[in-house]
């Protein structure tokens, strides 16, 4: 790693630390307000009022600048340290792979090429997995979300909201490392197989009708005029259904409205 790009990352990490060190903070001054507002008997006494949360963050006024100075400081850095830019072309060892393993032949070598085809397996046993894990996490926050149940009145909002979390949170989180590992496996997979793969691997096959059709539409789809056609179509699609989703027949508006207005009295404190 060449001098610039190492100043850069320890002023990054130096930054993102100070950054988590604000956030919590934050934090903190939160949690000192709702629990110094509790009384003995559990009744809360205006937490939340103008003067108690203006104290709160006069008090990280200080930190706040400093990491705002910090923020500044770090486009000085990055310009007074440039860094050249990546080479183009970086080799993708996954789409190499899964090129090389279309045109594997078995008569080059049977043996290696059985060995590669079980390996493959694996490979498709984790996607599979991972597919599936996704699909159950997805299928068990939809179960809960849609229970009304679990959404008893606007009184009890906040609880609700917090048990929302608790068993929606926990799932998206698993789906999204198995997708980072699954990610990694896919990379170190083929990283390790393409020196297996290059022997095996023949003329490259003539593209069939319906890979020389998708060449085509994928360039038609990159025309600007096309994006632009697209893009268009989408944002009135969604005016649409905004206009939709905010007529007074609906009656969802006006309940997001009541929701929000909790959410601001009750918990940030705004009221």
């Amino acid at each position: 790693m060449e001098r610039n790009a190492k100043y850069r990352l320890i002023y990054s990490v130096f930054l993102g630390v100070f950054t988590i060190v604000v956030g919590i903070l934050f934090l903190a001054g939160a949690a000192e307000l709702y629990y110094s507002g509790v009384s003995e008997l559990g009744e809360l006494h205006g937490m939340y009022s103008r003067e108690a949360v203006g104290a709160r963050l006069l008090e990280l006024l200080a930190p706040v600048i400093l990491w705002i100075v910090a923020i500044v400081l770090g486009v000085v850095v990055y310009a007074l340290f440039p860094v050249a830019p990546k080479k183009k072309g970086t080799r993708d060892d996954v789409k190499i792979y899964a090129r090389l393993s279309r045109r594997a032949n078995a008569e080059k070598d049977p043996e290696a090429f059985a060995k590669l085809r079980r390996l493959e397996k694996v490979r498709l046993a984790v996607r599979l997995f991972a597919a599936a894990f996704c699909l159950l996490a997805a299928v068990m926050c939809i179960v809960y979300l849609a229970n009304t149940a679990n959404f008893t009145s606007l009184a009890e909002l906040n609880s609700d909201v917090l048990r929302m979390v608790a068993n929606v949170l926990p799932w998206v989180g698993a789906a999204l490392l198995v997708l980072i590992g699954e990610a990694v496996f896919e990379a170190v997979f083929a990283r390790k197989m393409l020196p297996k793969v290059t022997p095996l691997a023949g003329r490259a096959p003539a593209p069939s009708k319906w890979e020389t059709g998708m060449e085509k539409v994928s360039a038609a789809a990159g025309n600007k005029y096309v994006l632009l056609g697209v893009r268009c179509a989408l944002f009135v699609l969604a005016a649409v259904f905004i206009v939709l989703g905010a007529l007074p027949a609906n009656g969802g508006a006006n309940s997001v409205l009541v929701k929000a207005i909790n959410i601001c009295t009750e918990c940030i404190g705004l009221g």
